[in-house]
């Protein structure tokens, strides 16, 4: 296979931030619109190795936020701040790498891990703002806060006691702690946040989170998984919160007694179908839908039709990629992996039947759509792509997603753009797509990254902002208008 022309600019994305800065943002193309007003906060790994021992999985390295506030003066500010987990504050002060982590066992072989449950938790993956409280998330572990202005580390957040793990002396032992959401969903009608985590213990666990619009949770629910799934996004509609339940699961001992990584642990059980769990929001059984067999990390949107299905806007692949292979592109080496395609799932709960047809042929994920519309009808998602004509693993591409329209891509070269996030404008009265699509961008040969503002529809640049340094590829952000 000839070698990819990304590998080399992937590899000095992921370098650590050597440093926490404090700077304005020069604009060094078009300008800022009068509208974008407000603040985006992104979540990501900034540190991909502890004093010289470097991760074997994206998934691991230590969060760090990055903050774009958007002022009336017409100047974006630009900070980045390290969580302090304790686990960073920990390694920082030993010097040493001292915890497992996803997909990175601690050096030494099994002597070195056998039987340590403990995890590391990276707070790396999203971030969340909600009843004045920002939360970094990371799905493994409880949420830290966060001061808004700032970015202080003011602890982790267990919601008054109610992610204690309480339901049993073994599931304590094992967990401590419930695990919380990286994908909480926004009920625009309760102005709820809704959550879940998957939990390991004597029973496997769903458990479901929700916390009002003054931050008050409460208390969680659960709902018995025959196998722990790897589960990391879901969709809230009115009636239900739904869940892709793939044939991939952890093999429970091997994880637990040092022998494998959770990342390593993971088997996907091929041809066997998956499943869409529809759990409904006022109570009574959980409806389990056979789906065909796939995997997903992220959906785009979802909601309820006039017929009562529920219609499930997903990037799924055919497979889960081993974690080898992705410890190989980690090292940077050329792979393949599977490609993840914006699909549709219609779902009948009581037909309990799963119709599942591919929307576009661009390979796709991260996806995005206008918050106005999360779990209802809908008609534009924005996510990042790649070329359906090439092998190379990574993506260089914005895609929007129109039901109604062609799709249009904004290619950006050897750039590796982020997750675009759509802000709407606040003079659109509700009108979907009304807004701005923003993207943190890697630009491989300064070896820096820019954030740009594009219009939404055909993803031209409205503006780019210059970074003095390079942000790693992160995953997920939040928008938090002015006032």
């Amino acid at each position: 296979m000839p070698r990819s022309p990304s590998l080399d600019g992937y590899r000095r994305s992921t370098e650590t931030v050597s440093g926490e800065l404090e700077v304005e943002l020069p604009v060094r193309e078009g300008a800022l619109p009068d509208g974008l007003r407000g603040v985006l906060y992104r979540n990501g790994p900034g540190k991909m190795e502890v004093f010289g021992t470097k991760y074997d999985h994206p998934f691991d390295g230590d969060g760090m936020i990055t903050r774009f506030a958007f002022g009336e003066d017409g100047l974006v500010r630009y900070k980045n701040r390290f969580v302090r987990t304790k686990e960073y504050v920990a390694e920082k002060r030993a010097k040493k790498m001292l915890f497992r982590s996803f997909g990175t066992n601690l050096p030494g072989g099994l002597l070195k891990n056998f039987l340590r449950l403990r995890f590391k938790n990276a707070t790396n993956t999203s971030v969340v703002l909600h009843a004045g409280k920002l939360l970094a998330l990371w799905e493994g572990g409880l949420p830290h806060w966060l001061d808004p202005d700032t970015l202080e580390t003011r602890g982790r957040y267990d919601f008054d006691g109610k992610l204690r793990n309480r339901t049993s002396l073994l599931g304590r032992a094992l967990a401590p702690d419930l695990p919380f959401s990286a994908h909480p969903k926004l009920d625009l009608d309760t102005r709820e946040l809704v959550g879940f985590g998957t939990l390991l213990g004597p029973e496997n666990q769903l458990v479901s989170y929700r916390i009002d619009e003054h931050g008050v949770m409460r208390a969680p629910t659960f709902t018995r998984l025959d196998r722990l799934s790897f589960v990391h996004d879901f969709v809230l509609t009115p009636r239900y919160a739904v869940y892709f339940l793939p044939a991939v699961s952890f093999r429970i001992a091997a994880m637990l007694l040092g022998f494998s990584t959770p990342a390593a642990s993971l088997t996907d059980a091929g041809a066997r179908s998956a499943s869409i769990l529809l759990v409904p929001r006022g109570g009574g059984p959980a409806i389990s839908v056979p789906a065909p067999a796939g995997f997903l990390f992220h959906f785009a949107n979802g909601f309820e039709d006039d017929a009562g299905r529920v219609v499930l806007d997903g990037m799924r692949m055919d497979s889960l990629a081993p974690a080898s292979a992705i410890a190989e592109l980690f090292e940077g080496r050329d792979i393949e992996l599977p490609a993840t395609h914006p699909t549709r799932f219609v779902v009948d709960p009581i037909a309990r039947t799963c119709e599942q047809t591919r929307l576009s042929e661009h390979p796709a994920d991260l996806p995005t759509v206008d918050p106005r519309v999360l779990g209802r009808p809908y008609r534009h998602f924005w996510a990042v792509s790649g070329d359906p004509k090439s092998k190379d693993p990574f993506f260089h591409r914005v895609l929007h997603f129109d039901h109604e329209r062609a799709e249009v891509i904004r290619d950006f070269g050897a750039d590796f753009p982020g997750e675009p996030l759509f802000v709407p404008s606040p003079d659109a009265r509700g009108t979907e797509g009304d807004g701005w699509v923003l993207s943190l961008v890697y630009r491989a040969r300064e070896h820096r990254s820019d954030l740009y503002v594009l219009r939404p529809d055909d993803l031209a640049t409205v503006c780019r902002l210059e970074l003095p340094h390079h942000v790693p590829p992160g995953f997920h952000g939040t928008w938090a208008p002015a006032g």
